[in-house]
């Protein structure tokens, strides 16, 4: 349990106070306060704040009430509080009424981390000795624990049932007075209900002490969920679940004292069947057994213990158990607990736990292919293998009977073997040459590690099977839901291409179609999409054509390779006071690559292309082209934001490699009547 210094017994106790750094309050009773301190210092203060003693070592008498007590370093003190009322210094008879001092049962260290004693103190001034009991029920454990005494003491123990009383062995008898760094402690396993009657004595006059009591409970069963952590008090039952291909090893079991403890344990299969019990010690391997309820352990020490374990998994080739030690019965057996080994040369492990009881491993390979196809299965077996021998069984899929077999033992650092086997399912044995005579409780385990790779030597018969009718129909629905699919872009982008032709014919039939847009937008009925779309559906007519739909052009400019017309629109289709432009451009017997429009005034103020549809890209007062095809009909509108009156347009490009350039002779002014040369 270790030392519990004066800091810990006072987290102890259900009564208030309050704590900073090594300074706590707290109530007590009118009685004798004794401080012991090494290297450090104490003081006591009662609740006006007056200091009532002070030293490293001194014995003060304190009233009833709050007191405040500090120590320098209170793991270098040792001390006695007065919190207990005077008490009685008789033993009684067994038979007799008499109080006893409250101790809360605590749960096993493994459950509960903080077990809450009871602090008990005294003096024998003036007194012979101090008796207090303790209530106790079967399967109980009581630690009692000496924590202060001013001189020489003794305590004795006395167990009292409701008619015999029984004197107990164990006691605690000090010459001298407590030392800082020991531990005095008693533990007291209980096997019957009853008390405890304890008894302080000392020959010295003047005797101060303390004592800390705590119970616990070893009835309950006590689930362990962390294996590297087992910490208990007295014989309590532990329960440690293990599968059929687990063990378990007890690495370590000792005292608080540091000496190892041995324990006991058993194998509960159900509630109602359970195993005899077993002696282990540390080092003890525990095999596990398959379809049980848990392992039950019992530490032999009434005292304070703490254990660990280590877990151990005989898993075969990955799958999570252990491969089983003889193949199926028949074709129609469940084979899942096989390992099947994928032959596609990678590595797998396993053992055979010896221990355990395993002397052989079986797993499972299987081919895929045609009918009377021929498969060559080629295993390397490596590792601690020197006592096992390798069989690859080729089962006949119908009958389960062994067709063929191949066997093979340790050779050349490795065992290696190969068969040829047929369609379906086969399977390769692993097992010691000695059988069933290698198995040994103290026997270790052999680690295998098997790779195993396939071959097709004969594909056999492709099959062949007539399609039902059922098929035939689901195959003549899919393929017309497919050629639909297939056709459905095609017909909707000719659908597409009819409309914007219609649309353009009907565009076509009225003349002037400028001054179609003005009388919209006079009326209020224009859509910015009106415009859109006649610029898609007007490019695909005839030049001439799309020329007459637009009315009389502003400027045009027809010379070699290039034919450009410029129209003004209506500058109310802007909106944000913009110049709008309508341009058709179609170039003559060559292709204009790298080309672009730039706008500029003659009168020196500077044009912004605000906005360009189709969308293209611009920059400034420059509109980029990039490629225009020889007889392309291409008609863009340009909004030109700025302040001057008038407009210079300039094409440029690339025309079979050389850098070409046109302007119209005219220049655009921004009102129809103005116009120059």
């Amino acid at each position: 349990m270790g030392r519990r210094v004066f800091w810990l017994v006072a987290l102890l106790l259900l009564l208030p106070f309050t704590a900073s750094a090594n300074s706590e309050t707290r109530m007590t009773v009118e009685g004798m306060a004794w401080f012991d301190c090494d290297a450090s210092w104490a003081t006591i203060h009662d609740s006006q704040g007056n200091e009532i003693a002070n030293g490293t070592e001194f014995t003060a008498s304190l009233d009833s009430g709050n007191h405040t007590f500090f120590v320098e370093n209170d793991s270098r003190c040792q001390s006695v509080i007065p919190v207990t009322n005077d008490l009685p210094n008789l033993r009684p008879a067994p038979s007799d009424p008499f109080d006893t001092i409250s101790v809360l049962t605590c749960q096993q260290p493994q459950i509960g981390e903080y077990c809450q004693g009871t602090y008990v103190s005294g003096d024998l001034i003036n007194d012979d000795s101090d008796i207090f009991a303790v209530d106790v029920d079967e399967n109980q454990i009581v630690i009692l624990e000496l924590l202060a005494a001013s001189s020489a003491i003794d305590i004795d123990l006395h167990f009292q049932n409701s008619n015999d009383e029984t004197i107990i062995e164990e006691s605690i008898s000090l010459a001298l007075n407590t030392s800082i760094d020991m531990a005095y402690q008693i533990v007291l396993p209980v096997v019957e209900n009853g008390r405890f009657i304890v008894t302080v004595h000392s020959p010295s006059p003047n005797a101060i002490w303390a004592l800390n009591v705590e119970k616990y409970s070893t009835e309950e069963i006590i689930q362990v969920t962390d294996i590297g952590d087992i910490r208990g008090i007295g014989t309590s039952s532990f329960a440690v679940s293990s599968g059929g291909d687990e063990s378990l090893v007890v690495t370590d079991s000792i005292s608080s004292k540091g000496e190892q403890v041995d324990f006991r344990y058993r194998y509960v299969y159900t509630s109602t069947s359970i195993s005899e019990w077993s002696n282990g010690s540390v080092g003890d391997r525990l095999s596990g057994i398959a379809n049980i309820d848990y392992i039950e352990f019992k530490w032999n020490c009434d005292c304070e213990w703490s254990a660990t374990m280590k877990r151990q998994t005989h898993y075969d080739a990955s799958w999570g158990m252990d491969a089983p030690g003889f193949k199926p019965l028949s074709s129609t057996s469940n084979n899942s607990s096989y390992p099947l080994i994928v032959m596609d040369g990678h590595s797998e492990n396993g053992e055979l736990t010896l221990h355990m009881g395993d002397y052989q491993d079986i797993l499972r390979v299987e081919t895929t292919g045609w009918n009377e196809s021929v498969h060559l299965v080629d295993v390397i077996v490596e590792g601690d293998i020197y006592d096992l021998q390798v069989t690859i069984w080729n089962m006949d899929q119908d009958t389960w009977d062994i067709v063929d077999s191949a066997t093979a033992t340790y050779s050349m650092d490795k065992i290696t073997l190969s068969l040829d086997v047929g369609l379906g399912t086969h399977f390769i044995r692993i097992q010691h040459l000695n059988g069933s005579d290698s198995v040994d409780v103290n026997a270790d385990s052999i680690e295998w590690n098997i790779r195993v790779s396939t071959a097709v030597l004969d594909e056999g018969d492709e099959p062949w099977f007539p399609a039902s009718d059922a098929v035939k129909e689901a195959a003549d629905v899919f393929y017309w839901l497919m050629g639909l699919i297939l056709i459905l872009p095609f017909v909707i982008f000719y659908i597409n291409i009819k409309r914007t032709r219609a649309f353009a014919e009907e565009f076509a039939r009225k003349k002037n179609r400028l001054q179609w847009l003005s009388t919209k937008l006079d009326d209020g009925s224009f859509s910015p999409t009106d415009l859109s779309r006649a610029l898609r559906s007007v490019s695909t007519l005839d030049w001439e054509e799309a020329l007459e739909v637009w009315g009389q052009e502003d400027v045009r400019h027809f010379t070699t390779g290039i034919d450009l017309a410029v129209w003004t629109l209506d500058s109310r289709l802007s909106g944000d006071g913009s110049w709008p432009l309508l341009i058709g451009l179609r170039p003559q017997e060559c292709e204009w690559s790298v080309a672009a429009l730039k706008f500029e005034s003659p009168e020196g103020d500077s044009w912004t292309v605000s906005r360009v549809e189709p969308k293209l890209l611009k920059r400034s007062h420059e509109i980029f082209l990039d490629t225009i095809h020889d007889n392309t009909r291409v008609f863009i509108r340009v909004d030109l934001q700025g302040k001057a009156n008038s407009v210079d347009i300039y094409l440029s490009g690339m025309v079979d490699g050389e850098p070409m350039a046109a302007k119209p002779a005219n220049t655009i002014y921004r009102e129809l009547d103005d116009s120059e040369e």
